[in-house]
């Protein structure tokens, strides 16, 4: 499968980098049917968010692209924060292209 035209370069890395080669067609197909509460198709941003908060596993990108048309903002918070001393912190910027190397 090659790079679709609707999602950026970086997710497709990530999904290629990140997901089992059983998974990634139907990780790519999630994220390309992923909505916000509108119905347009999110922002890069949010699809980074969401690809980075499953963690690679297909369940968890389902479940945080369903989210997107729910309340984007928790997406934002799964994918771009941590809990780090009893709070949560932001540690990583996904308005930026995921870099694969600092992962």
């Amino acid at each position: 499968m090659g790079l679709p035209v609707n999602l950026p370069a970086d997710i497709y890395a990530y999904v290629q980098a990140r997901f089992p080669a059983s998974e990634r067609e139907a990780a790519i197909g999630t994220l390309l049917a992923a909505c916000i509460h509108t119905g347009a198709f999110p922002e890069e941003r949010l699809l980074r968010c969401a690809a980075m908060a499953s963690g690679g596993d297909l369940f968890k990108l389902q479940y945080f692209v369903g989210l997107l048309a729910i309340d984007w903002r928790d997406v934002i918070v799964a994918g771009e924060y941590a809990v780090l001393e009893c709070g949560l912190t932001h540690v990583r910027n996904l308005c930026a292209p995921i870099n694969l190397d600092e992962l």
